[in-house]
């Protein structure tokens, strides 16, 4: 019997994957640490004895199409009226900045130096001139600390330049200790990380500086040559991308949908899909050298990712060139067989996307460094939680200030937009409280846990994780039905 096309293309597949093994894990690329690094904040930095507000993932872009931060005003007004209302430490929690979604004519987006971080810094605080403001207001107070983790969305943070920038920008003194970088924060009980470290694609070999040849880890690459792309997109529903988590969700979204027989969204997902195994066919693999070093960059990831972009630029242009053919050739029992998996998928991704983080901080506080901590934070995955690791221990993911659309078949949009974690330590014993912005004309509101749309998450609040023979078996979570 003659071997079937879908055959034939697993087996090709097969083949390139293997290569691509082969070239990462035979020949990785050796990192070079250099002096633009970033230290961990410990005890004898972070007692400070003032209340904390901890906020995440506000990702402040270059106010173009990219921007995915539209609360301006909210954040303005929360640092004016309430984060400055008593001596506070106001920390920023990774991703504050928006670096990989920065476009600028003199830069490219494959740049990664002191100069091109510098000039993406600049271009996002001149977008946002009332958040800069108010975080300048905020710390020619006295007795207020502004801290700034860093994540993988603005891991040129790491860089001497951007920092200096920033210090420059909020008129402090390069001594001035007010302002502090962080790559993990550790004391009074509070352990907070941003939390792409606990995350596979987005984990860095170095997180904790700037390397030579610089690290660039398959999220950052699926960034730049994958969403930004396909955000940029005529079709009304391709912002949206950038507004799911993870965003792989949203082509499965769109490959469950009844209008997938509209040829444009037919377009757009096969662009997506293109683009998507383009970023993973780029070989990236690293090992860590100890010693400072001026090696040259080496660019042979990047060569060979422009030899593919030209390749994928080519099929696209035939794919463009191509009439609008009918899609009534599809069988409907394919159609409806394509539909019906990608629905599992979907909530296959989004549930493994949110545990993730969870699983591993529920590791993290169960080793011996971490007996005595209270509050394990995190942000990254964009999703607010809330969750008792044991009766000693709890886990809180502080979300995020951008728009999140929860339901994508309805478009129904994450309610409690401005969620932000607040933490008094008073005589050793650790208090916080998970609450939301609503604006200086109303007052603060405890957090709640919202339904994930459909398909969806059943969050179970308070409930505490459970422990198999593994160490770690989470059941904060359960899987929610399908209710399609």
């Amino acid at each position: 019997m003659q071997r079937r096309w879908w055959s034939w293309l697993g087996a090709i597949a097969t083949m390139v994957l293997s290569i691509r093994y082969v070239l990462t894990n035979v020949r990785p690329i050796l990192l070079h640490p250099t002096a633009d690094a970033t230290a961990e904040l410990l005890p004898d930095v972070t007692t400070l004895g003032i209340r904390r507000i901890i906020v995440s993932d506000l990702h402040l872009g270059a106010g173009d199409r990219l921007d995915d931060f539209h609360a301006d005003s909210e954040l303005a007004d929360f640092i004016r009226t309430y984060a400055m209302a008593e001596p506070t430490e106001l920390i920023l929690a990774g991703d504050t900045f928006e670096f990989l979604q920065v476009s600028l004519p003199d830069v490219g987006d494959f740049e990664w130096t002191a100069r091109a971080a510098e000039r993406r810094l600049q271009t996002i605080l001149d977008a946002h001139p009332l958040v800069i403001n108010a975080l300048t207001e905020f710390i020619r107070r006295p007795h207020n600390y502004l801290t700034l983790l860093i994540g993988n969305h603005d891991f040129e943070m790491h860089y001497q330049s951007a920092k200096t920038l920033l210090r420059r920008r909020l008129f402090l003194t390069s001594d001035d200790a007010r302002l502090r970088f962080g790559i993990r924060y550790h004391g009074d009980g509070i352990f907070i990380e941003h939390g792409n470290q606990f995350e596979q694609y987005n984990s860095f070999v170095r997180f904790e500086g700037i390397s030579q040849p610089f690290e660039l880890v398959r999220g950052t690459l699926a960034v730049k040559t994958v969403i930004n792309p396909l955000e940029r997109a005529p079709l009304p529903i391709a912002p949206y991308i950038d507004n799911v988590k993870p965003s792989s969700a949203f082509l499965w979204h769109l490959l469950g949908l009844a209008r997938l027989r509209d040829w444009q969204v037919v377009l757009f997902v096969l662009r997506g899909v293109i683009l998507t195994v383009r970023s993973l066919l780029v070989p990236l693999s690293y090992r860590k050298s100890e010693s400072l070093s001026d090696a040259p960059k080496s660019v042979r990831h990047l060569e060979n990712q422009r030899r593919l972009q030209r390749l994928i630029d080519s099929a696209r242009r035939v794919l463009d060139r191509r009439q609008q053919p009918s899609l009534d050739v599809v069988p409907a029992y394919l159609m409806s067989h394509i539909e019906r998996e990608s629905r599992r998928q979907l909530l296959r991704e989004v549930r493994e996307f949110n545990v993730a983080v969870l699983r591993e901080m529920v590791r993290l506080a169960h080793t011996p460094p971490h007996q005595s901590t209270s509050i394990f934070v995190c942000g990254h995955t964009h999703m607010a939680q809330h969750v008792a690791i044991n009766e000693r221990q709890t886990y809180v993911n502080v979300g995020t200030w951008t728009d999140i659309v929860v339901d994508m078949s309805t478009g129904k949009r994450q309610q409690q937009r401005c969620p932000f974690l607040q933490v008094h330590c008073r005589d050793g014993v650790v208090s916080h409280e998970f609450l939301v912005w609503r604006g200086s004309t109303q007052e603060v509101a405890p957090w709640v846990p919202e339904s994930l749309g459909r398909p969806r998450l059943v969050r179970k609040e308070q409930t505490p994780a459970r422990f198999g023979s593994d160490g770690v078996t989470i059941t904060a979570w359960e899987q929610g039905k399908d209710e399609s």
